[in-house]
């Protein structure tokens, strides 16, 4: 896995969607993939083919670009509790508050300030699909020339925009985060050796989804515990680090 991560920087760049240019990438791209591809999102409520929300202000995006294209190959953010309201509901507490569990895991008895959730993750259709399935929501790309070892890592984006989005995580002052996934989603990454805790039912939220608690004390255990995911985030955090002090982010980094 490290010396797949370490090819996957040769095709592919990690940043933080800090300036209009790139978030205009994230959101054009969730439009594609969630109003256009999936229908998640009704197209007529995303004027000018941008998918956002009234989430996106307290978020910080994080982008990957195929560097031959310069084109966006994943995307997710990370959403804050309001600092001028931390009571103020995350969207998976808007939208599948009915399915939490009514317990110690309950998003109202734990530190809002230090609360966040993952969301929107998101891979380019482009990036899914198998050699001769060129044809993309974001243009035809048949005359661009993936190679073999590069279609070896499309499999790969989804695993690494995780890993980015809690590296950024262990890198700020948060401390837990929810996310709500798909069922077998959780159990592929618990059985890869992340200690999700379940926090709800399944609920019905464009699909079957499950929400999952994970903190940053038991991210730094399992990494120090499993030495796939140890070789993984000593690659990414320098990387993640050094574009949240680039981006000069609103919430504190750790030294």
């Amino acid at each position: 896995m490290k010396e797949l991560f370490e090819a996957f920087q040769n095709y592919f760049r990690i940043v933080i969607a800090d300036t209009p240019a790139l978030r205009e990438q994230v959101h054009r791209l969730r439009y594609e993939v969630f109003c256009k591809e999936f229908h998640f999102e009704r197209e007529e409520d995303c004027p000018g083919g941008l998918e956002q929300d009234e989430y996106d202000q307290r978020s910080i995006h994080c982008l990957i670009i195929h560097k031959a294209s310069n084109m966006p190959a994943g995307c997710v953010r990370l959403v804050k509790t309001a600092e001028n309201n931390p009571a103020a509901l995350l969207p998976f507490e808007k939208y599948c508050g009915d399915s939490l569990y009514q317990g110690d895991l309950h998003p109202s008895r734990l530190p809002r300030e230090h609360l966040s959730e993952i969301s929107r993750l998101t891979v380019a259709s482009t990036f899914r699909r198998r050699p001769g399935e060129i044809q993309s929501p974001l243009g035809n790309l048949a005359e661009l020339k993936f190679d073999e070892v590069e279609y070896r890592l499309f499999p790969l984006i989804s695993f690494v925009i995780f890993m980015v989005i809690l590296s950024l995580s262990m890198s700020t002052k948060i401390q837990g985060w929810f996310a709500m996934m798909e069922p077998w989603l959780g159990n592929h990454l618990q059985k890869v050796g992340f200690s999700f805790q379940q926090a709800g039912e399944p609920t019905k939220y464009h699909g079957t989804r499950v929400a999952f608690y994970y903190t940053v004390e038991r991210a730094l255990q399992d990494t120090a515990r499993v030495p796939m995911l140890r070789d993984i985030f000593s690659l990414i955090g320098p990387i993640i680090k050094a574009e949240a002090i680039r981006a000069n982010l609103d919430w504190q980094v750790v030294a």
